[in-house]
Parts: C-alpha cells; sequence; structure tokens
C-alpha cells in the first residue's frame, strides 16, 4: 500500500500514530520488545521506560493473552448472542458456521473501532466486537422418510466488509483496519508461494512414497491436483494457490490413521473453524487444532533439531512451516517424512513432487524454518 503525502500526510498524522502505537502493542502484530527501537517523540514521551510505555507494554501483554484464546472468547460471544434471541425461535440445535472473519480481522476492526486506543481495548470489548459480527437464520431440517424434524438455528459471521458497514466505518478506518490486518499476516503469517514444478497437473491419486532408512511409507498429496486443485479454500484463495497447510495435514492424518483424509475435507474444516487466514494461507494453530480433530496425537518441537530428528526416527512425522529458500518465496507448510541411514531428511512437499523426491540436509530446515511460528511450531511432530 503506498504512502501518504503532502497535506493528506498532515491530516493523517494524529491517526497514523495511534495506528502505529495499536500496532506495535499488539502483541500478535509486532514484538513488544520494538517499542524500544521506536523514536520516543512518536508517542510523545521522555522514554521507553516511562511509567506511560510501561502500563502500556503491561496492557499490551494482557492483550495479547487475550486474543490468544480468541476461539474461547468467539464461545463467548456466540452464547451471548444466543441468550439475546427472542425465545420462541423454537430451534432444536445449534450448529456453528463461523470463519468469514478471521482472528486477525478481528484484531484489526477492533482496534480501528476503538480508535486505535489500545488502552481502552479489554476482553469485554473483544467479546462485544465478535458478537456484534454474528448472524442467525432458521433451516428446516427433515429425517430420512422427509418429515420435519425441527429448525436448526445456523449461526454464522459476516465478512469484514460487512461487519464494518455494521458498525459504521468510514472510508479512512476501513483503510487502517486493512492496513493493520496486512501488517499482522506479514509478520506471522504468510501464503504458501512455493514454486511449482513440471509435475503440477499429474495425477496423484494413489501415490505413496515407500519408507528408507528410519522413513515410513507415507500417503503423498499435492495442493495443484487437478481433482481439487482449483477449488476454493475459502474466500480469497484456491486449494492451489493457499491450502499447503491443509494438505500437509491430510497427508499426515491420511499416513497416521485408517482413513483416507483428502485435501478439501480438511480445507473445508478449516474455514469452518476459522483456521484459514484470508489474504494469506493458514493459521499455524491449524496443525495442533486439526490433528486434535482428527485424533492424531501432536506436539509442538519448537525449534529443536534433535526433537526433529528423534520424532523422525521413531516413525513419526513432522510438518514444518518454512520460510524463503529451498521451498518457498514466502512461507509454506511441508511434511518431513524421515531421515535415511546417511542422516538425510526425506519430505513430502504438496507443492512440488520433484523437490519430494530428493533427500535434504537438516541444516537447510533449522535455518528456512519460519522462526517466528506460532502455536508450537515451527516444527509439529505428529503420531
Amino acid at each position: 500500500m503506498g504512502g501518504v503525502h503532502g497535506a493528506a500526510a498532515a491530516a493523517a498524522a494524529p491517526v497514523l500514530r495511534k495506528a502505529v502505537l495499536a500496532l506495535l502493542l499488539i502483541g500478535l502484530c509486532l514484538p513488544l520488545l520494538l517499542l524500544a527501537a521506536v523514536p520516543c517523540s512518536l508517542f510523545g514521551a521522555p522514554s521507553v521506560s516511562s511509567p506511560d510505555i510501561q502500563e502500556m507494554t503491561a496492557h499490551a501483554e494482557e492483550l495479547t493473552a487475550a486474543w490468544k484464546r480468541q476461539r474461547t472468547l468467539e464461545q463467548q460471544a456466540v452464547d451471548l448472542f444466543v441468550s439475546l434471541l427472542p425465545e420462541d425461535l423454537g430451534f432444536i440445535r445449534i450448529e456453528k458456521r463461523l470463519g468469514n472473519t478471521n482472528d486477525y480481522w478481528m484484531i484489526a476492526i477492533t482496534s480501528v473501532y476503538s480508535e486505535q486506543d489500545v488502552m481502552t481495548i479489554d476482553e469485554a470489548k473483544i467479546v462485544r466486537t465478535m458478537q456484534a459480527k454474528l448472524q442467525y437464520d432458521l433451516e428446516a431440517e427433515y429425517d430420512a422418510e422427509g418429515d420435519f424434524i425441527g429448525y436448526v438455528l445456523v449461526i454464522s459471521d459476516m465478512t469484514p466488509a460487512e461487519l464494518m458497514d455494521k458498525l459504521g466505518m468510514d472510508g479512512q478506518q476501513r483503510m487502517w483496519a486493512e492496513v493493520i490486518y496486512n501488517t499482522i499476516c506479514d509478520a506471522e503469517y504468510s501464503a504458501p508461494g512455493g514454486s511449482v514444478d513440471n509435475t503440477a497437473g499429474m495425477d496423484f491419486s494413489d501415490v505413496v512414497f515407500t519408507g528408507r532408512g528410519n522413513s515410513r511409507d507415507v500417503v503423498y498429496f499435492s495442493q495443484y491436483d487437478p481433482r481439487w486443485g482449483g477449488l476454493m479454500y475459502g474466500q480469497t484463495n484456491t486449494i492451489a494457490g493457499a491450502g499447503c497447510g491443509p494438505t500437509s495435514l491430510a497427508i499426515c492424518v491420511s499416513t497416521l490413521t485408517d482413513t483416507i483424509v483428502t485435501p478439501p475435507e480438511v480445507c473445508d474444516w478449516s474455514v469452518k473453524t476459522g483456521h484459514r487466514c484470508e489474504g494469506s494461507g493458514s493459521y499455524h494453530s491449524l496443525i495442533p487444532d486439526g490433528a486434535a480433530h482428527y485424533n492424531v496425537p501432536c506436539r509442538g518441537a519448537g525449534r529443536s533439531g534433535t526433537e526433529l530428528v528423534k520424532a523422525l526416527q521413531d516413525g513419526k512425522l513432522v510438518i514444518a512451516i518454512m520460510s524463503a529458500g529451498h521451498f518457498t518465496r514466502g512461507g509454506h507448510f511441508i511434511v518431513l517424512r524421515g531421515v535415511t541411514d546417511s542422516g538425510k531428511i526425506l519430505v513430502a512437499d504438496c507443492a512440488s513432487y520433484e523437490r519430494s523426491q530428493k533427500e535434504w540436509d537438516l541444516g537447510v530446515f533449522l535455518a528456512e524454518c519460519n522462526k517466528g511460528a506460532a502455536a508450537g511450531g515451527p516444527f509439529w511432530v505428529l503420531g
């Protein structure tokens, strides 16, 4: 997004200062340590050790913890929303279909709606904003014989644009919400961006990588597979363009269980449960939360090369989130499927069958993994 110039810059300066402060203080956007590197004049304070900045930092830590509990807070918002509905609706059960407005849009919209004054945002305000995005419909349900059973109360969420319409946000507020959203995505999450090799159009049905050394046989899926590559993953991209996370998880679930779970199935679950990061890729929480959903043991291994190798030697699989390097120009989930007798790492890269045939040095993964990964990453051990 281009800069602000001339008279517009002067008019926007107060908003800019507030927006930058909001970005710095929301722990999920930028590390709090960046506060020390920002000119003190930005905040109108003599030093970052002043009581005001210390108070802001402490509040930011509390706010960060609240945002990390966002899905729990979302359930609180759903409960509150349902409690305020007319008592005579007469539904037999509730079904949630959420995911149109993801976590980072909620952070951005809540911040802007609060005039970028982070100090006024608390858990209650987060819940209220989440409640504002909710809407409902009643859908008739019938049994196998076609007889009417009752109505299902379907709770869904608005898109970011619809929510900003409902909140009455003007053009400038929308612009800053987009700035904050894009800043968070750029800092923590990135689209797959992996290069496509000349096997992208192949039919990968029934492909299994045979184990070598300490590795195991692994079911392989490609996100570019013509059976599903063109299907939408969320609102803004296809499985081919943004589905590396669900596809990697599908590889692991299908390998480690008795059930074949395809990338479209995992993508559908990811969207419905809010793990899709629109305009980017998938939240890192997709891996541990998705593994739990499919009853596959999973633990975050952080950046431990020792734990990574031991897990592979024990026949487990590892999902890695990679940054720019051999596997991607931006960010990309891949599966580490084994280690050879000579200590080389084998992969199942859903963006490249060609790269999946090679043996790799451990150092490549330790150097190129996403070192700012969330949810226990950049390596997750499954199995």
